[in-house]
């Protein structure tokens, strides 16, 4: 098996001006899902790529799995470190000029990584795609991530994140990240993002060069039980665990962005109108174990609407739903509430 603390990377590597694309897939305890997010790499049609696994100390079987594709990936067996490490060790063990990191509860189509290098170009620092959004046995529910109904993201955005701490970005999955960018932000600190590990990599490559959209559904993104990918507005831990956790606070994303040399400010990441709603979910479900200290109802509707005013891009449909959302939110009875903080609202 790959350790990931002797594993070197050779150069990158082409073949016949085309760039190898490694796919990493990181697992820890998915085996039920494990086998489709492999099968999914492995179905790619473009051929110039390879699948590495990394398996973060799983409990459940995943190492058998994973084992028996023999050469076909590339195995990476390690003690659990959390997701910053098992990106680390994934990205230590690559050598391709293209990276995608994929969670093992996702899946890619075939043609994401030809789609991705399909609209490549020098300079890029990210491709993003839509995922499809599926349940737990992998059925469509409709909807799309992101859903690129307004501002779609190509080219330099670093005044946009600047200005207002936030761009249409898809989930972990949905990314193509060019080496060069990857090697100004890992190794990641694993203390710090021993979860959400993905959140630097998505906030911050776009200040080491453009960025390109593809408003096609090249993956499909797993809704269940066990992960954190929604508003959960009826299970406080979950939602407090991301108003709390030190890998959602924007201070931690500016202290990252500092140590690259990027001014970002932790009012302007602390003030989107998605996590303005976060903390009116939070403090309208159970007000008396809020996390944010001073947060009031009156105070985060002036805020959720001052965000939902000030952000750009929106159609108009858009900002008069979250103007009223705000205003529901903020005094209206828990009845009403308890729906609208519902998941996937």
């Amino acid at each position: 098996m790959s350790s990931p603390s002797t594993a070197t990377a050779p150069s990158p590597i082409t073949q016949s001006g085309r760039p190898l694309v490694s796919i990493v897939i990181t697992n820890y305890n998915y085996s039920r899902y494990l086998r489709a997010a492999i099968d999914s790499a492995l179905a790619q049609t473009y051929s110039h790529l390879e699948v590495i696994v990394v398996d973060d100390g799983s409990t459940d079987g995943s190492r058998e799995i994973i084992e028996a594709y023999g050469k076909r990936v590339i195995p990476i067996i390690k003690v659990n470190g959390g997701h910053g490490s098992a990106l680390n060790a994934g990205f230590a063990a690559s050598r391709g000029e293209i990276v995608m990191f994929l969670d093992a509860d996702d899946e890619l189509t075939a043609q994401a990584a030809a789609r991705v290098v399909e609209a490549w170009r020098p300079g890029v620092a990210k491709a993003q795609f839509q995922l499809e959004m599926v349940d737990n046995r992998g059925k469509p529910i409709g909807l799309r991530v992101p859903p690129f109904n307004g501002f779609i993201p190509n080219g330099d955005i670093r005044d946009r994140i600047v200005r207002f701490g936030e761009y249409p970005s898809s989930p972990s999955s949905g990314n193509a990240y060019a080496r060069a960018a990857l090697d100004r932000l890992m190794p990641l600190d694993e203390a710090t993002w021993f979860a959400a590990a993905e959140k630097p990599l998505v906030f911050l490559t776009p200040f080491f060069g453009d960025v390109i959209s593809i408003c096609a559904p090249l993956g499909r993104y797993r809704i269940h039980e066990d992960n954190d990918s929604r508003l959960k507005g009826r299970h406080l831990e979950a939602l407090h665990r991301r108003l709390s956790a030190v890998f959602f606070v924007p201070e931690t994303i500016c202290a990252v962005a500092a140590t690259k040399g990027i001014e970002l400010d932790p009012r302007v990441l602390g003030s989107t109108s998605r996590r303005i709603k976060l903390r009116m979910a939070s403090i309208r479900l159970d007000p008396k174990t809020h996390p944010i200290a001073g947060d009031t109802r009156l105070k985060l509707l002036v805020k959720g609407i001052r965000a939902s005013i000030r952000e750009p891009d929106l159609a108009i449909k858009v900002r008069a739903s979250q103007l009223i959302w705000f205003v529901v939110m903020a005094v209206g009875p828990m009845s009403v509430v308890s729906r609208l903080a519902a998941p996937g609202r």
